[in-house]
């Protein structure tokens, strides 16, 4: 092979039309086949199935190819029950069946853990399904300009016009047409970002976010199934008594406040880098043992006195933790930390990173269950819960 376009592509292969069998579903959503020897992503493909692809971009070692034609179908594909779900940026794997989607999450967890931490043995219980497969989302984030109202396309800028959002509670979707009014009243011509959600105590909010405003900022976007997380974060926590208990990464205290009602002898740490979920925070707090900080938790942890009677849960974004944070809770070797994860590969880099410094500072915990949690249904994206413990 000779030649190679800008983006790293060899000529031959770019644009052409190949035979593939989708062996599984990758992280970001794509299927993942095999041709001479390089792993192929393809986009809107499904497990199981046989198809004729184009090849889009060729590296070193992979290759990207978009679906022209499907000639044997997946057992699991099915018709998207949303009709712009084949366009739509929201919804990547609407054409699989919620059973397969289950499957693909709970085998893309395990593989990514055991790739990154070779030889580390845990339990690996089930994924817990979500109570709901639609209509589950309080929190959405659309999009309005020159009088289309809905969100971004796959892979562009352009929006796709919607009257209804089959993922999203229907005390939204029923304020559709209202937020486009409100949006259209502003007469901008500039891209409007926009941001619906239902508070806790109920209703329906909606405004603009700005480079000023970010929104509300971080919360569970599926508050069905978040019960459920909570529940097991306190489960897996045990009945212990610990001396603190740190929530890094802490949100408006989604963790916190569950946490600090049962260990009511314990003092209660949150850290959190958004000043408005700080602000929300603090003013749930009641008791003078519950204290919340405004600080990135890598700055935090610089200063942080973690005991070997502690409890540390930790729930940062999809870029994870940083290895100086995992380096800091390898060598505090607190009693329990949970971590909770919403991205596969960061939460297998950070343990990784967690058992290397425990390695090199001599401290022993390990690593005793994992469970993924299908929070985002009809995405390929999956929340997980991981505890380490005292190798005792």
């Amino acid at each position: 092979m000779s030649g190679s376009n800008k983006r790293g592509a060899q000529a031959p292969l770019l644009g052409s039309k190949i035979k593939l069998t989708i062996e599984k579903l990758a992280i970001g959503g794509a299927g993942v086949a095999r041709h001479e020897g390089l792993v192929v992503f393809v986009p809107q493909a499904a497990p199981n199935e046989e198809i004729l692809a184009e090849v889009t971009l060729v590296k070193k070692n992979f290759l990207e190819a978009k679906l022209v034609e499907i000639l044997k179908p997946s057992p699991s594909r099915r018709e998207p029950p949303c009709p712009v779900a084949s366009v739509c940026g929201g919804c990547n794997w609407q054409h699989i069946s919620e059973e397969e989607q289950r499957r693909q999450k709970e085998k893309l967890v395990l593989e990514t853990l055991q790739k990154f931490n070779r030889g580390v043995e845990f339990e690996y219980l089930p994924l817990q399904p979500s109570p709901r497969v639609w209509r589950y989302r309080n929190r959405i984030q659309p999009k309005f300009k020159n009088g289309r109202f809905g969100f971004f396309m796959r892979n562009s800028h352009e929006i796709v016009e919607i009257s209804d959002c089959p993922i999203t509670e229907e005390a939204l979707t029923e304020k559709f047409a209202e937020v486009r009014e409100w949006a259209a009243q502003k007469k901008s011509t500039e891209l409007q970002r926009l941001e619906m959600y239902i508070p806790e105590e109920g209703g329906v909010r909606y405004g603009l976010i700005t480079d000023e405003d970010d929104g509300i900022g971080f919360s569970q976007v599926n508050r069905f199934q978040n019960e459920d997380l909570v529940k097991t974060a306190l489960e897996w926590a045990g009945d212990e008594n610990y001396e603190h208990v740190f929530d890094l990464y802490a949100g408006a205290g989604n963790f916190t406040f569950p946490l600090a009602q049962k260990y009511r002898d314990s003092k209660v740490v949150g850290v959190e880098l958004n000043p408005k979920l700080v602000t929300r925070a603090k003013s749930k707090i009641t008791e003078p043992r519950i204290s919340y900080f405004l600080s990135d938790v890598e700055n935090y942890m610089r200063k942080a006195h973690i005991g070997h009677n502690d409890l540390v849960l930790l729930d940062p974004p999809r870029a994870g933790a940083s290895e100086f944070t995992m380096r800091t809770l390898a060598a505090a070797s607190p009693r329990k930390i949970i971590y909770i994860s919403c991205h596969p590969v960061s939460l297998a880099r950070d343990l990784n990173w967690f058992f290397a410094w425990s390695q090199k500072l001599g401290t022993r915990m390990k690593l005793t269950r994992v469970q993924a949690f299908e929070m985002f249904p009809q995405t390929d994206h999956v929340e997980t819960i991981a505890e380490l413990r005292v190798d005792s």
